[in-house]
């Protein structure tokens, strides 16, 4: 298909704000690895295990609040202002509900930590950082609700700019609280959950008064009445977010899993993955961009009826996702040991963190096409078959295969995060054939 030049700087227009947003996010994880890296492999795998566990259930809430984006794209595609605020409204209380519910949920987990088969040292030293780092779920899904809700009109610069403030304010308050600087105690794990506790409170209230504050946003607060609280706009939110919290859980639980089982093979191998998740995380964010511009752009173009258009924006956004996460696997292929010492001095944990960086090169190419291709499928809002793909995928082919070649088979580490490349292979195709056969549906009509 050739398309227009257009269509590719529309993408990057708005993927290039969300890229850098949602890199901050990463570049504070890694920071935070980093930071408790040098503290020694124990620390860095502690951080490893309650990151995991409280990812697996921030991804429901950051679903959920996802939803919010096509809903509010192609009501603000139409001019309908009134429904924008109203998704808007009630979506801010929808999320603050579900919030609340999985902080409870993260608190009555706590106790079980130690029986997931991690080493006892491990298990002890996340727990601080577990606490702190739970509690600041709530003001992250209510940041995410108010992102959501910029992104779907188009306004991708306002999260960027209040994303990257409050990461620098993560960052510096890491070196504060883990080494104890200016005169702050020594916290070490727990200090990097105490930073993240308060750079997170801070997210929501930035976005609140630049919206309060902004003459051009703070109409939507004129249609926030108690008649624009409606069970059925709340079922509208669920019935598109769930299906994309669904999918997210179960890719984050397949990844955890074989977080689990790296784990089995040991300190090293548990601490070699940590510093790769957190390369992964960091260049997930370039497609993760790229496939927030697709949704926004196809839910327009969705709303206005012109497939066409829509089809040639979500193909535009799979080619750039392509290139772009190539010349990230050349990176890694290429640089794998000398990104791997910046995290840690230990010899041990940089060669297998090596090793797992050339399975990486092959696995970003994969992981760029599905997540692009859900973006678009999240853009005309078919969200229910992508998470019955995404089950499939990760829970059949994913942890199976990545046991066998890992486990069984003694491949280790690589082998482990091997499987878990086949998994994205298998979901990338399906959801681009879903999407592609749902063009053609539509503009044969």
């Amino acid at each position: 298909m050739r398309i227009s030049s257009l269509y590719y700087r529309d993408n990057v227009r708005i993927a290039f704000p969300i890229m850098l947003s949602l890199a901050g996010q990463a570049v504070v994880q890694m920071a935070d690895n980093i930071m408790v890296g040098q503290l020694g492999a124990p620390e860095l795998a502690a951080v490893s295990l309650a990151g995991a566990i409280i990812m697996n259930t921030m991804v429901v809430g950051m679903g959920i609040a996802t939803g919010l984006t096509p809903l509010v794209g192609q009501a603000h595609a139409q001019d309908d202002h009134e429904r924008v605020a109203g998704f808007f409204q009630n979506s801010l209380l929808l999320n603050y509900a579900v919030a609340l519910l999985l902080t409870s949920f993260l608190f009555i987990l706590m106790p079980y930590l130690s029986m997931m088969g991690q080493p006892e040292e491990v298990v002890a030293l996340s727990k601080g950082y577990y606490v702190l780092t739970s509690l600041s779920l709530i003001p992250f899904i209510l940041f995410m609700t108010f992102k959501q809700y910029m992104e779907g009109i188009g306004n991708t610069k306002a999260a960027m700019v209040i994303t990257i403030s409050c990461n620098v304010m993560n960052i510096i308050l890491n070196y504060i609280f883990i080494y104890g600087k200016f005169g702050a105690p020594v916290l070490g794990v727990a200090g990097a959950g105490l930073a993240t506790l308060i750079s997170r409170l801070m997210m929501p209230v930035a976005f609140f008064l630049y919206i309060r504050r902004s003459g051009v946003y703070s109409t939507v607060f004129r249609f926030f009445r108690r008649t624009n609280t409606s069970g059925r706009k709340t079922r509208q939110l669920l019935q598109v977010g769930y299906p994309i919290a669904g999918q997210m859980v179960v890719e984050y639980l397949s990844l955890s899993l074989i977080t689990v089982m790296m784990g089995w093979l040991g300190t090293v191998a548990l601490a070699a993955n940590q510093i790769v998740q957190s390369m992964i995380s960091l260049t997930f964010m370039i497609s993760s961009g790229i496939a927030g511009a697709s949704t926004i752009l196809v839910s327009h173009e969705y709303g206005r009826h012109n497939f066409a258009r829509m089809r040639r924006y979500a193909h535009a956004a799979l080619r750039l996702a392509m290139v772009f996460m190539a010349g990230a696997a050349a990176v890694y292929a290429l640089f794998g040991a000398q990104i791997a010492s910046i995290f840690t001095p230990d010899r041990e944990v940089v060669e297998v963190a090596r090793q797992l960086f050339f399975v990486v090169a092959v696995f970003e190419i994969f992981d760029g096409l599905q997540v692009t291709a859900l973006g678009a499928l999240r853009g005309i809002t078919d969200v229910k078959r992508p998470m019955v793909y995404a089950f499939i995928s990760y829970v059949f082919v994913a942890v199976p295969l990545g046991y066998v070649t890992g486990i069984l088979l003694g491949f280790g580490a690589s082998g482990l995060l091997s499987g878990f490349c086949g998994g994205l292979m298998f979901a990338a195709t399906l959801f681009i054939r879903r999407f592609n056969k749902s063009c053609r549906q539509m503009m044969s009509r």
